[in-house]
């Protein structure tokens, strides 16, 4: 069931990509948005975030989702990457970057960002949001799903 819901939403995602948004991304990976160029106003951040213990492997498979699913079908996301500490899988830091503001504000509104934000709250231990400033723009990360 869990796994058809997350097909329908990532369709219906793919679709509302609408127009010139549903060309492939252009790392030429077919499923991918094109995205958004990025504006003065976009948003580089590492969110720190430390999880319970016991909640690790299911936070892992929220973040999994919204990291998919927001690449997939959200021209303004442009990163989403997750990592853990070897050392310490608890620790889990996310790349996030957007286009813009903008971008960011319609992320965070999205279903899928809503449902990992509620279906999380009691996984996590501490969060920190750290916005970045790129010392050399010009350098883009490509980030996509296969």
């Amino acid at each position: 069931m869990t796994r058809n819901l997350l097909a329908a939403l990532l369709l219906f995602g793919l679709l509302s990509c609408g127009g010139a948004e549903r060309e492939t991304h252009p790392s030429g990976h077919p499923g991918m948005c094109a995205k958004e160029k990025m504006t003065a106003d976009g948003i580089v951040r590492l969110s720190k975030i430390e999880v319970w213990p016991e909640f690790l492997d299911d936070y892992i498979k929220y973040v999994m989702e919204v990291g998919e699913i927001s690449l997939r079908t959200e021209p303004g996301v442009l990163t989403m990457y997750a990592v853990s500490e070897k050392e310490n899988p608890c620790k889990i830091t996310i790349l996030e970057t957007y286009a813009s503001k903008e971008a960011y504000d319609k992320h965070i509104a999205s279903a899928h960002f809503r449902k990992y934000k509620q279906g999380t709250l009691h996984m996590v231990k501490s969060l920190v949001l750290s916005d970045q400033t790129p010392l050399n723009p010009a350098n883009r990360i490509y980030n996509f799903m296969e």
